[in-house]
């Protein structure tokens, strides 16, 4: 019969024979439902509707389709048909004796586990620990999904943090980059939505340094180390926001503006475009940057060695301003004229925001392709 608790029999009832559930443990709303078989009565099911797995299995069929369902033990098929509203669910005895099986194994297992902790700890002279439960085969494949993540425990994340390395080593180098680029691709995108959203905003200077400072590594490839407020000034103090070491051992300068931080400014006379004042101040600064740390460049070379332990070539460095953003200019003029502008820099380059943005996205369509194709 349906398994609906106002109509104990349903419109089309199959010709099978059945018990009908009276067992108090199936609980109210499971009571008077019937359970269908095919030929012999399957073992195990008891006269009141008993049987390994039953409440379960008619509580997840009534969750999933509702509760015009008929559940129906047979002896090798396993379907599922939809006639006349009512959803018809046949589980081979295969089917079950799976389940039984697999449920005999974790029980062993978590009372073998419950004995030996508890022997252990009244028996310490005895019993100094106990072995791991035997892992029972595909009991992974029906826990993990990204709906776990954020219910791990403590021990959980260093059980996988303990874990991951040694699974890593055993799979093959495609396999691991394939897993890597996943793991990248979804951490990126958060990263990408997360920065183009906060160039609409009005955060402050400050807050754009501990963002690009924090997450610079990620969103420019090529860089290995974020080297901060080291005072390159000789006198006064001066502290560039950042100093980048690239992936073949030499220095960037990078220095932070807004996204919202304006770039040209007109002259109407001539009709060209020249940098905003706050750009200026900031190219000059960086150019001196370049100068002290060119002039420094033994000392600077053995406080990185000595402090982050990296041997780097300090020749003159390149300065890279990131600050505005160029979708904000609104005539081809200005955009013709920041690029002529940019490229008349001889040591410093122009970075925008938009620009940013976009190599990250470019990046990690990069990944995407890499991950699809399965290289």
């Amino acid at each position: 019969m349906a398994a609906k608790k106002s109509s104990k029999k349903a419109s089309i009832k199959p010709s099978y024979p059945f018990v009908t559930v009276e067992n108090k443990s199936y609980g109210n709303a499971l009571k008077g439902i019937d359970i269908f078989y095919e030929g012999e009565r399957p073992k195990g099911l008891q006269d009141d509707g008993r049987i390994s797995f039953g409440k379960h299995i008619l509580e997840q069929l009534i969750k999933k389709f509702g509760s015009e369902i008929q559940w129906i033990i047979t002896k090798e098929l396993d379907s599922i048909d939809k006639e006349n509203g009512i959803t018809y669910v046949r589980t081979s005895a295969f089917f079950l004796a799976r389940l039984n099986k697999e449920n005999f194994a974790r029980t062993r297992d978590i009372k073998n586990d419950i004995l030996a902790r508890n022997l252990s700890a009244t028996f310490p002279e005895h019993f100094t620990g106990f072995a791991p439960s035997v892992y029972v085969a595909n009991t992974l494949a029906q826990i993990v999904n990204k709906d776990i993540v954020n219910r791990l425990s403590s021990k959980d994340r260093d059980a996988l943090n303990a874990f991951l390395p040694d699974y890593l080593a055993s799979e093959s180098a495609k396999a691991v980059n394939l897993l890597k680029a996943a793991a990248q691709i979804e951490s990126l995108t958060a990263l990408a939505d997360e920065l183009e959203q906060a160039m609409t905003g009005t955060r402050s200077e400050n807050w754009w340094q501990n963002f690009i400072r924090g997450n610079i590594l990620l969103i420019q490839q090529g860089y290995i180390k974020a080297i901060e407020k080291m005072n390159v000034a000789i006198g006064n103090t001066k502290y560039p926001d950042f100093l980048l070491v690239t992936h073949d051992s030499f220095l960037d300068i990078f220095e932070i503006k807004k996204p919202s931080t304006a770039m040209l400014k007109h002259d109407a006379g001539r009709d060209n475009y020249f940098w905003d004042n706050e750009l200026s101040r900031a190219i000059i600064q960086v150019e001196n940057y370049i100068s002290q740390i060119t002039a420094k460049s033994a000392e600077v070379r053995s406080f990185i060695l000595d402090n982050y332990k990296i041997d780097l070539s300090v020749v003159r460095p390149r300065g890279i301003i990131l600050a505005g953003d160029a979708r904000t200019l609104e005539s081809q003029k200005e955009k013709n004229d920041l690029r002529l502008l940019s490229q008349g820099l001889k040591n410093i380059t122009i970075v925008t925001y938009d620009e940013l943005l976009t190599r990250l996205r470019n990046y990690i369509k990069v990944l995407e392709e890499a991950r699809n194709t399965g290289k």
